[in-house]
């Protein structure tokens, strides 16, 4: 449904798009005039020109340069009066050194500007400098390495050079010159050069250089000025040399972002939250911006909604991808995480769950370079469950068989009468035993998986123009056959200084991604049966999946499918993406500038799904069936802002920034499903064709809702030491109704940077301390996805039809209820924290507690059945967590061949409810204020070995289980009253971690690096009923911890009995501490070895300027008492765990 945009905004949206297209063109032309007279700047000097001979006259050089390349040479004949031979050492040169040699010692110089070469007389300073010498040098830093394309100056003119690969320079230089030597992170030193003939100069660095910079919302401050919680990860500490997606990158790297890998298929999304995750049934996803674009939070997936399987349920195929995996991680030159409130409320009604701002590469003045980054990578399964062979299966079925005698007999030990030596049937006599082949149907289904990864950058510039350009080629072969990923992205960022006063900067990026899916495409409707992995696992060992006809084999379990099943289903899905972020700024005074950002962000998601006949199990209805869906996403935005910063005397800096946005987002998708195509060789080509027209699904959809906001950040510093900073956000939505439709978002913060006091100078420990504190305010609205839920709606659904004059017509339904009460979700965040450097910024690190609330959460809840809709969008409580967390980074050595660093980070959160809806019933175990991810259920103590200890486990005077027999569990009765009832439920855990942790290593030994990067979660358990499915079923494989299991011949096994209905009878239902598991885990992400080659090389082969090899070992150990497979993965989802990478790589800069 289209919904109307914001009436406080005179704009028509229809006009709005149409002027980004032209905006959108009107850049494109601009951004290839740029890049055209970028080239030809760099192009023409480099232009090679032939001459006939090396003596001629200085116009016939002047001739010979114009008629081989584009330069016009201008000069005045009143200052260069005669025509003056020359005689040249070579007859083939480039431009600017027949210049340099022609000119030499004629008191004349030259200037290159765009296709013009000025020519002029030399001024008295500059003919003084050339009666001068010539000064050479090396430039280095404390480790002694050298600091290639430091600028060396004379002091008060233009006389200069940068350093070469081996930091040297060579330099002419008046007598009485001075030097200034500097580069980007290091202070700068004057050299008076005196009676030298050369240089050696060590340069420091500076510290608050080399970070002093921290993205913030529409803008950047200093870091020692920021008064919020704000956490930088630059580009060298985001190394993984085969991570799809961004968000790989940051695990364990910042205190307080949580994030685990939901699943191991390819590209897969991950789950991402700041400080907790306080909407129970909503996203908790943080806000990502990439250069400013705003990326939305729309759900609308071409995998989502649709095709249909036979059960009209749409199928599910892994590709609910992070939103970052289109983003090639190489291009990432920053990340910074904005997690209180007073930093997020910039963002207003977007950003209740923390922000992640993404910058991206620039170009960079100076040669251009040409940087390429490949690897290759081998993958496997680290640990999988041990599956029983077909003859220990087959032995265990006959033992379960046994069992359930004794049992329905009442024989001992389920009843008083000794059991006979035999009577029981077996399911498999000796023969079967002895010729049944094993199968191993795992490893039928997977491989080794491979992951190629290549990418080429591009990055140079001048003054004016720089431009960085990337392609990235990405290939990953997963251990499943039936899964791959293959990622194109092409990237271009220019930086257009037209003028002092005009500045453009543009950052586009196109990606092209594709994946095969049906690890988990099965169509039944319990997920827990419906994947690839499962049906490996519980298929029957004895059993082939195909016959030697080709025919996929029959299940002995009908809920359990043929694994071999997925290979024939064709479940691919492809993604177009095009981001486009033209920004000019114009800057009206030195201190004052406007900004107009555009944004654009498409995405075009495409599924085309396919089963043949052959992958239909008979059990269900055999036949074919295919079908397609697509999904567009269209996210437009419009911001102008106004940024001042001054410098008022010694004492005073104020920063301001005010601006507005207009932000649209729109959607569309369709999806169709056919059935019974008359040939599987047609595939889906054919869908008319289809035989069950009347079977036939189809779903489709439309929608756009609109944000107008106006928005405002100030900071003000006396003295470098006190900071004051407030934000304000005033966001309207066309998602509410008009009573509620606007939501103010304020912010306020302070600082105190005590290290800047008086009695702070004399001490020699602490460098560095800052104490901040701060409250905001930031909104929520992700859960209301699609148009305005304020209004009813209406429309046709798929079986709805109606009967009219003996004829079916299709009709139309309530599709939606609306509520005029719905107001946004707000989230209010108390901060305090502190920043510090000790021992000469040895060691540097923050700490932070905060308290945050979540207000009128949004949530769907329940409408009684008479209703025409089943759900009702409404604000429904509130709930808050507490928490702290901190962040450590030590430099423990630095010498000239030897460095090594380190960090720790932790956070502890703990997430609990203040308000719950007062419509939902809760268990009366449940308390009001209770945990948002609590674990309750019976405390068990043992099995029961015998009948009489069934009788003898009695508590206040009463036998607790009297219908029990040996093998079933023990219940504890908690408040000993005599009865088992729900006052004996108990908390048995909590999912939510007690402690997120990060920890990593690196050091370096000459040419010889390492990095070990760690990270993991503490006071975590999980209630997983994976380790020992199938034990009581004879019909589906189980694993070797049957030897675990209690029965008659093995009284101390400590799982439930094997009998199947004596397993089930007398046991409690809901949770219990049997499948209860400590999921803490400490993982090693990265284990990584590096060699530079030596500089000696570079310089000699003249080919590379810097080149290094690695070997990088991924997820190669994971230390934890979990007893499943991963205890990082959702222990309901797919059970595949994260696979072992071994990574072989090269980066090198030409």
């Amino acid at each position: 449904m289209k919904i109307n945009p914001l009436l406080t905004h005179k704009l028509c949206p229809k006009l709005i798009k149409k002027a980004f297209r032209i905006m959108k063109m009107t850049f494109l032309c601009m951004f290839i005039f740029v890049s055209q007279l970028f080239a030809f700047n760099g192009e023409a000097q480099n232009k090679v020109v032939n001459l006939q001979s090396e003596n001629l006259s200085i116009e016939e050089l002047f001739k010979e340069i114009e008629q081989q390349t584009d330069y016009l040479i201008i000069y005045s004949t009143s200052e260069i009066k005669s025509n003056f031979d020359i005689s040249l050492n070579r007859k083939k040169a480039k431009v600017d050194e027949l210049l340099n040699e022609a000119l030499q010692g004629r008191n004349l110089k030259y200037e290159l500007s765009d296709n013009y070469i000025i020519l002029s007389p030399l001024t008295k300073s500059e003919k003084d400098q050339q009666t001068g010498r010539v000064i050479s040098g090396i430039v280095k830093d404390r480790k002694g390495e050298p600091v290639i394309g430091a600028n060396v100056m004379e002091k008060g003119t233009t006389n200069g050079i940068i350093t070469d690969s081996e930091g040297r320079f060579t330099l002419k230089v008046s007598s009485n010159a001075v030097l200034t030597i500097s580069f980007i992170g290091y202070r700068a030193i004057e050299v008076k050069v005196g009676n030298q003939q050369s240089l050696s100069v060590t340069l420091d660095e500076d510290m608050e250089v080399l970070d002093e910079v921290v993205v913030v919302g529409y803008g950047s401050q200093l870091k020692k000025t920021v008064t919020g919680a704000i956490s930088s990860v630059k580009a060298k500490e985001l190394e993984a040399p085969n991570a799809v997606s961004a968000d790989n990158l940051l695990q364990g790297k910042v205190a307080g972002l949580s994030i685990t890998q939901n699943s191991a298929q390819p590209g897969s999304g991950m789950s991402v939250n700041i400080r907790g995750a306080l909407s129970p049934n909503g996203s908790n996803s943080p806000l990502y911006v990439i250069d400013g674009v705003i990326i939305s939070s729309e759900s609308n997936k071409a995998s989502k909604v649709g095709p249909s399987g036979l059960l009209g349920t749409a199928l599910r195929d892994g590709s609910d991808r992070s939103p970052l995996a289109t983003l090639n991680p190489n291009d990432i030159a920053s990340i910074d995480v904005l997690k209180d409130a007073s930093a997020t409320a910039i963002y207003g009604s977007s950003a209740a769950n923390g922000v992640i701002l993404i910058t991206t590469k620039k170009g960079q003045s100076g040669r251009p370079k040409v940087t390429y980054s490949g690897s290759f990578s081998v993958q496997g399964v680290n640990k999988y469950f041990d599956m029983l062979n077909a003859q220990d299966f087959m032995n265990v079925a006959n033992l379960g068989m046994k069992e359930q005698w004794l049992y329905i007999n009442k024989y001992y030990p389920y009843g008083p009468t000794p059991a006979p030596a035999s009577g029981w049937a077996v399911l498999y006599d000796e023969n079967q035993l002895k010729q049944t082949e094993s199968y191993d149907h795992f490893d039928e289904i997977s491989r080794t998986g491979l992951i190629h990864n290549h990418n080429v950058s591009f990055n140079a510039g001048s003054e004016r123009f720089k431009v960085y350009a990337s392609f990235n080629y990405y290939d990953h072969k997963s251990v499943m056959k039936t899964n791959d990923l293959e990622r194109f992205s092409g990237r271009i960022n220019v930086e257009a200084d037209f003028s002092k006063y005009l500045k453009l900067n543009v950052a586009s990026m196109y990606s092209l991604l594709s994946a095969n899916n049906p690890s988990s495409g099965h169509w039944r409707a319990n997920a827990n049966e419906a994947n690839q992995t499962n049906a490996a696992l519980y298929f029957s060992p004895r059993l082939p999946l195909e016959d030697e006809n080709g025919n996929l084999t029959l299940p002995e379990n009908a809920m359990t499918a043929n694994p071999l099943a997925w290979s024939y289903m064709r479940d691919k899905t492809t993604t177009k993406r095009l981001m486009f972020a033209p920004n000019l700024e114009i800057r009206i005074l030195p201190e004052l500038k406007a900004n107009m950002q555009i944004s654009v962000d498409k995405t075009d998601e495409n599924r085309d799904v396919f089963s043949p006949t052959k992958s239909i199990l008979p059990q269900q209805t055999q036949r074919n069936f295919g079908g397609y869906s697509n999904a567009y996403n269209n996210n437009y935005g419009i911001e102008e802002y106004l940024s001042y910063d001054k410098q008022f005397g010694r004492d005073h800096r104020l920063n301001v920034v005010l601006g507005t946005g207009y932000y649209v987002t729109s959607g569309n998708n369709y999806s169709v499903t056919v059935f019974n195509f008359p040939s599987d060789a047609l595939e889906n080509n054919y869908l008319e064709l289809s035989s069950d027209v009347d079977e036939t699904t189809y779903n489709s959809g439309r929608w756009e809702r609109n944000k107008l906001s106006y928005f405002g950040r100030f900071n003000y510093t006396f003295k470098d030491r006190y900071t004051i900073g407030g934000t304000l956000r005033n966001d309207g939505s066309s998602v509410f109704a008009a009573n509620h439709k606007w939501g103010w978002f304020p912010g306020v913060s302070a600082a105190w940077t005590v290290s800047e006091e008086n009695f702070m100078k004399q001490q020699k420990v602490v460098d560095f301390l800052k104490v901040r504190a701060g409250i905001g305010t930031s909104g929520n609205e992700s859960i209301l996805t699609g148009g305005n839920y304020s209004l009813t709606t209406y429309g046709m659904a798929t079986g709805a039809f109606y009967y009219y004059n003996g004829l079916l017509h299709k009709g139309i339904v309530q599709k939606q209820k609306g509520n005029k009460d719905l107001k946004w979700e707000t989230d209010v965040t108390v901060n305090a924290g502190l920043d510090f450097g000790l021992f000469n910024d040895r060691l540097s690190g923050s700490f932070d507690y905060y308290v945050r609330t979540a207000k009128d959460l949004l949530d769907f809840t329940s409408l009684p059945v008479t209703d025409m809709v089943a759900t009702l969008a409404k604000n429904i409580g509130s709930t808050r967590s507490t928490g702290f967390e901190i962040g450590l980074k030590g430099v423990i050595m630095e010498k000239k061949n030897f460095d090594w660093t380190a960090y720790l980070n932790m956070s502890h959160n703990h997430s609990y409810w203040v308000e719950r809806n007062p419509e939902v019933d809760i268990a009366p175990w449940i308390k009001e204020k209770d945990d948002l991810s609590p674990i309750y259920g019976w405390k068990t103590n043992g099995i029961f070995q015998s009948p009489e200890e069934v009788q003898q486990y009695t508590s206040n005077g009463k036998v607790l289980q009297p219908d029990s027999y040996a093998g079933n569990k023990k219940f504890v009765d908690i408040n000993g009253d005599g009865v088992l009832n729900d006052d004996d439920i108990v908390k048995l855990g909590n999912n939510e971690p007690k402690m997120h942790f990060g920890l990593g290593t690196s050091f370096r030994i000459k040419n010889v690096m390492v990095d070990l990067d760690t990270y993991g979660v503490l006071g975590r358990k999980t209630y997983d009923q994976w380790i020992h499915r199938g034990l009581c079923d004879s019909k589906i494989n189980t694993s070797y911890r049957y030897k675990e299991v209690w029965t008659s011949f093995n009284t101390s096994g400590w799982w439930p009995g094997i009998a199947p209905n004596a397993a089930a009878n007398s046991n409690k239902s809901g949770t219990d501490d049997f499948s209860l598991q400590n999921t803490h885990y400490w993982r090693f992400k990265n284990i990584k070895v590096t060699y530079l080659l030596p500089k000696d090389w570079m310089k000699k082969s003249k080919i590379a300027s810097n080149a290094s090899v690695y070997l990088d070992l991924q997820n190669t150990l994971l230390l934890t008492n979990y007893e499943g497979l991963d205890p990082e993965m959702e222990q309901n989802a797919s059970p595949l765990p994260i696979p072992f990478t071994v990574v072989l790589g090269v980066d090198i800069t030409f």
